[in-house]
C-alpha cells in the first residue's frame, strides 16, 4: 500500500462577527415659521394710489438694519399703540436708543415709560420733517429716518405723502397696513403676523 501523502484539509478559522452599527435616526429640527411681510402689498384704502412710483415691501430684517445703522432715526407712533403687546415693542424701540414722536393721544401710554418720546401734532410734525433747518424735537439735528405705525391709517396716510413729496427723508412704515407712498413698507399683516414682524425688527438692534 501506498502512504497515505495527502495533504489534511485546512480547518477554517471562523471569521469574527462583525459589530452591528445602529442606524441612528436623524434628529428632526424644529421647523422654523418664516414670516412673509411682502404679501399683500396693496394699498389698504384700494383709491390710495400715489402714481407710479410706490413703496417697496420688504421683510423685517430690512428696517430693522436700517434703524440699526441710521445716525438720527425718529420712530412716530400714534392711538392704535393702545394694545398691549404692540405697546411692549414701542417700548422695546423706544429703550434702544430711538426717539419716539407721540402723535395723536399716544403719548399718554408713553409718558411714564422713561423713554424719549416727545408729543407733537402730526401735521405740524409733518411740516416741520419737510424742513432740511429743522434740528428735531430735541434741538440736536433733523433725521436721517423716520419709521411710522400704529397710526389711524389715512392720517399717517397724509403724513408720509407730504414727507415722499417734500422732503429727502428716508421713510419706512412698518405698520400693519401697505403705505404707498413711503420708501418702503409692509404688505397688510393679519395682527399676530405684525407683532412677529416688530419682533424681527427689534431682534436687529445692537442689544
Amino acid at each position: 500500500m501506498k502512504g497515505n501523502n495527502q495533504a489534511k484539509p485546512k480547518e477554517k478559522i471562523p471569521e469574527a462577527p462583525k459589530p452591528v452599527t445602529k442606524t441612528e435616526k436623524p434628529v428632526e429640527k424644529p421647523e422654523v415659521k418664516v414670516i412673509d411681510t411682502t404679501r399683500q402689498a396693496v394699498p389698504f384704502n384700494t383709491g390710495n394710489i400715489p402714481g407710479p412710483k410706490m413703496a417697496r415691501a420688504v421683510m423685517p430684517a430690512v428696517p430693522g438694519k436700517m434703524l440699526a445703522k441710521a445716525k438720527r432715526p425718529l420712530l412716530i407712533v400714534g392711538s392704535e399703540i393702545d394694545e398691549e403687546d404692540v405697546l411692549a415693542r414701542v417700548v422695546t424701540l423706544g429703550k434702544a436708543g430711538i426717539q419716539i414722536a407721540s402723535v395723536g393721544d399716544s403719548y399718554k401710554y408713553l409718558a411714564d415709560k422713561g423713554l424719549d418720546a416727545h408729543y407733537v401734532n402730526m401735521h405740524a410734525l409733518a411740516s416741520y420733517l419737510c424742513d432740511p433747518e429743522w434740528l428735531g424735537l430735541d434741538g440736536k439735528g433733523g433725521y436721517d429716518l423716520v419709521v411710522f405705525f400704529g397710526i389711524t391709517y389715512y392720517y399717517a396716510s397724509q403724513a408720509i405723502s407730504a414727507l415722499k413729496n417734500f422732503s429727502n427723508i428716508k421713510v419706512i412704515s412698518i405698520d400693519k397696513y401697505y403705505h404707498p407712498n413711503a420708501d418702503m413698507s409692509f404688505g397688510n399683516l393679519k395682527q399676530d403676523v405684525f407683532i412677529q414682524a416688530l419682533d424681527e425688527v427689534i431682534a436687529q438692534l445692537p442689544k
